[in-house]
């Protein structure tokens, strides 16, 4: 069985601000390093500090573009940083939304709580792509299914404060009685979970998820 490390709920407050950082927008195409090797650096300028050297065929995911620059998250470790944009091809377009406003049936809380809904699909067009592909629940559990864009474009930071945003929503679904919510990942295996011990909630992370970003 993966180990697991937990953590207590009062991280809930901060995750929900940066789920709602504008920081963490980000276009999805999907780039690799094109030549032999780049500098991976930590700001649009090739006077700012190289924070890795990348090799040829190393998938990056854009996050955003400055110039020439283009600001990238390694796919392989996570890491985030600038690299110049001759130095990589694009190899897949992202499948994000043609900008068309995502409507709140479309989130995928509707009938559980339509408010939540509601903030959900505001932050999809805030993303610029559906975070949420379905939702299914199972008595006290909630299982939710990211979508592809989500889950290579989000991070593990929005994925953990995603999690922990829909706990609360179940929570109060629920009137507070004990319940679980489960992130998954894209072969529907269980990424990050949040469920409530008789010690209290814990957010339950794979550690080797941790190690490898």
């Amino acid at each position: 069985m993966t180990a697991h490390r937990h953590y207590k709920v009062w991280w809930l407050a901060a995750g929900l601000a940066l789920l709602a950082s504008p920081a963490l927008a980000d276009t999805g195409d999907l780039f690799q390093v094109s030549g032999e090797r780049a500098n991976l650096r930590s700001g649009p300028s090739d006077q700012t500090t190289v924070r890795n050297q990348l090799l040829q065929g190393e998938q990056l995911v854009e996050l955003r573009r400055a110039g020439n620059w283009v600001g990238v998250r390694v796919m392989r470790t996570g890491e985030e940083g600038w690299i110049y944009t001759n130095l990589v091809a694009r190899v897949q377009q992202s499948q994000l939304t043609d900008g068309a406003p995502v409507g709140p049936e479309e989130a995928g809380f509707q009938a559980l709580a339509p408010e939540f809904d509601q903030l959900m699909a505001r932050l999809d067009q805030q993303f610029g792509y559906r975070m949420v592909a379905h939702v299914q629940v199972s008595e006290a559990e909630l299982r939710v299914a990211p979508t592809r864009e989500f889950l290579i474009g989000g991070g593990r930071e929005a994925h953990i404060a995603t999690t922990l945003a829909i706990y609360q929503m179940w929570k109060n679904h629920q009137n507070g009685r004990p319940v679980a919510v489960t992130l998954l990942d894209e072969q529907g295996n269980p990424y990050i979970g949040i469920q409530d011990r008789p010690s209290g909630p814990e957010l339950i992370v794979p550690v080797s998820d941790l190690a490898s970003r």
